[in-house]
Formats: C-alpha cells, structure tokens, sequence
C-alpha cells in the first residue's frame, strides 16, 4: 500500500489539480490581506489569522476538498487505469483506504501553505502582535478543524465512485458552501457536519446549547456511513474497460 501511495504522489508532480489546490489554499489568506490593506480591517496578527481560519475551513475548503476527493477516485475511471491497477495485489478496501490516506496527506500540505502564506502576507501588510506560538496554534486550529472536516467528506467518496466526472462534486461543493453560510450562527449548526468542524476547532461550540459531543457524532456518523457505502459500492461493482 505504502507504494501505491508512492505512486499517487508520483502523479501529482504532473498534476495540474494539485498547482489549482494551492492557489485555492493562499486564497484565502490573500482576500484577507486585500481587506486589510484596502479597508483597514484590522490590524493585529491574531485576527488575520482567526478571518482566514474561518473562511477557509468553512467555506473555501469545502469546495476544494470535494474537487481533491473526485480527483483522486474519478481519474482511474476518466483515465481508464483502474482495470490495470486491480491487478496489483491490493484489495479494493486498501485501494479507498490508499486513497483516503493521499486526501488526508493532500490537506496537511493545503493547511500548511494557508497558514505560512497566512504569516507572509500579515508582515507585508506590516501587522502586529505576531508570534511563533500563535502561529502554532493557528496552525493547529485549521489542521484540527480540516481533519474533522476530512472525516466529513467521505460521502463524496462514493458519489465520485458512483459519478466519475467532476461536475457533481463541484455542484455539490459549492452547495455544502451555500448551506454552511446560510447554517452558520444558528441554533442548528451543531448538527451539520460541514460546519461542526470549524466550530469545535475554534471553540465556538461553546456559544450552543447542544453538547460537543453530539457534534463530534454527527462528524464521526456521517464518516462511518460515507466509508460503508463507498466500501460496499466499490467492491461489488464491476470495473469496465
């Protein structure tokens, strides 16, 4: 398995989602940076850092990640390359598992570049009040809050196995964004998955009445279910040529 994720990274140095996934991850920190230089929105580290968090685990990632999950699944189909990887000794269980390990490495390098490029553009901007610990810890706020979110999007492993074009997933990325701005601040955003993340991640979790842990159920429920079905999918289809 360890080779077959080898390989997957084999194929995104020639990958022209993955340069696009990029410029989606600085995004972010750079409409921010536009803000602050334009309209003054502040002028301290700390809230630069807490905007682009925000905007970036609750709305840009959404979309980017369904596009990165029908990627990763669609191109074997779109590529016709599926047939012959089968017949490498890997199960289709670790075939998903391999893939779902690369969109988890794929979202590590994404929360990395948001939160450098994040640090680049508040000295640009001549912003105050940073430190390497609250760069730390802005780091582990949107990791936390993209990894929760991760286990949110296995759904979208099955409709990209069901679906093998990337029109549904972005259609439904840009949805699940619409949805999660309309939730948002409102009594019932605990129990949407797509907007659980952000909220345990940064603490706001707090302001509701529901408990933490009813939104980490709905987190891990939606993972359970989105795995059963892609698993259950995937290994009783025929692959055709």
């Amino acid at each position: 398995m360890l080779t077959f994720i080898q390989m997957e990274f084999l194929k995104l140095k020639r990958s022209n989602i993955f340069i696009l996934s990029l410029i989606g991850a600085v995004l972010p920190p750079l409409l921010m940076f536009i803000a602050v230089s334009a309209f003054g929105e502040g002028n301290a580290f700390e809230q630069l850092f807490t905007n682009v968090n925000m905007y970036m685990s609750s709305l840009f990632a959404i979309l980017l990640f369904a596009i990165i999950i029908s990627y990763l699944f669609g191109r074997e189909y779109n590529e016709h390359t599926l047939k012959s990887m089968l017949t490498i000794p890997i199960s289709r269980g670790k075939f998903i598992l391999s893939k779902y390990i690369m969109f988890l490495v794929w979202i590590l390098i994404l929360t990395v570049v948001t939160t450098i490029s994040t640090a680049i553009f508040g000295f640009v901007a001549g912003l105050e009040g940073f430190t390497l610990n609250l760069l730390l810890d802005s780091f582990a706020q949107l990791l936390y809050a993209n990894v929760l979110l991760f286990l949110t999007f296995s759904p979208f492993v099955f409709i990209s196995l069901f679906i093998t074009n990337m029109v549904p997933a972005m259609v439904g990325g840009a949805g699940l964004t619409l949805i999660n701005l309309m939730v948002y601040g409102q009594n019932w955003a605990p129990f949407v998955p797509w907007v659980c993340p952000y909220l345990i991640a940064s603490g706001e979790i707090a302001e509701y009445s529901t408990s933490v842990m009813v939104s980490y159920g709905v987190i891990l429920l939606t993972f359970l279910v989105g795995i059963a079905i892609s698993y259950i999918y995937f290994t009783r289809k025929d692959v055709s040529l």
